[in-house]
């Protein structure tokens, strides 16, 4: 990817722009330059929630998998005994070269006093060793347990309860995806059934017609911004929406009828701060059981 100030063919921005864009280290004329190509770049909106989504699951990753004790303590042992063997060689070494000095030609000591000295380091060395290369194995073993026995029923959970359409889908799953999950349910619990485009009770509008628009950029029948419905660039019928601190962004959370399966639902989750010119930037999108 080039620069969208390069003068490449590719007009989409880089990755670290984008990232960068989230953290809020770009510079205010070009956050505004690519915060306005992602408005209509299904790719790039793609990749910013793509990043997002990362960032939430490496926060979320547990720390390194303690050794066990037992495994611990013949490390240890073996490496005491490897310690002692070499605070007795040097003293052994000593005092049989001071003995040799009076009797044996220098010539013939490397013969007789060299050869010992590998034969008693060698089983400590082998020792050390084979307890190092059983410990690895053991610790494998444990991470690979205690790591196998959680992921196959998340991710059942998680298939279950997402959908993903087209080739360059957004993540579903972590900490987010649970939190706006939550809030989408709370959402269609807090809506009456009714006809199309007749509001319910206490004002909650349990199938909000799209079709009218109001002066300023608001949907007349839901309240929601004009701009923000764009963002989510599709045409289905508005079940619920409100606005939504997402990530520290205010948003949006537009809850939509899967066009397929009318026991799913559709959710995004739109960046709030765009004009009747400008769609909103989709932060994230899912979809879930109604």
């Amino acid at each position: 990817m080039t620069a969208t100030t390069g003068s490449g063919t590719d007009p989409h921005p880089e990755v670290t722009e984008i990232s960068d864009l989230t953290e809020g280290l770009l510079p205010p004329r070009r956050a505004a330059e690519v915060r306005e190509h992602l408005t209509g770049c299904a790719l790039c909106a793609d990749v910013l929630a793509s990043l997002t989504e990362i960032r939430d699951l490496l926060g979320t990753l547990p720390g390194p998998t303690r050794m066990p004790a037992d495994v611990a303590g013949r490390i240890d042992a073996a490496l005491a005994a490897e310690a002692l063997l070499d605070a007795t060689l040097p003293s052994q070494r000593v005092s049989r070269e001071t003995s040799s000095s009076t009797h044996v030609p220098r010539e013939t000591s490397p013969a007789v006093y060299r050869d010992p000295r590998p034969r008693k380091r060698r089983p400590g060395l082998l020792l050390a060793a084979s307890v190092a290369g059983v410990a690895l194995l053991t610790g494998a073993l444990y991470e690979a347990a205690s790591s196998g026995g959680g992921g196959s029923g998340g991710d059942d959970a998680s298939s279950s309860m997402k959908k993903v359409e087209g080739s360059s889908a957004v993540p579903a799953a972590g900490p987010v995806a649970d939190q706006v999950a939550a809030q989408v349910r709370q959402l269609l619990g807090k809506r009456v059934p009714a006809s199309v485009g007749t509001p319910g009770k206490g004002g909650n509008s349990p199938m909000l017609d799209r079709g009218t628009t109001a002066a300023g950029g608001t949907d007349a029948a839901s309240g929601v911004p004009s701009c923000v419905l764009k963002g989510t660039r599709q045409s289905q019928p508005l079940l619920t929406a409100e606005r939504y601190l997402f990530r520290g962004t205010d948003s949006y959370l537009v809850v939509l009828s899967h066009p397929d399966d009318s026991s799913l639902v559709d959710a995004y989750v739109v960046n709030a701060s765009c004009t009747a010119s400008s769609p909103g930037v989709l932060l994230f999108r899912s979809t879930y059981p109604r």
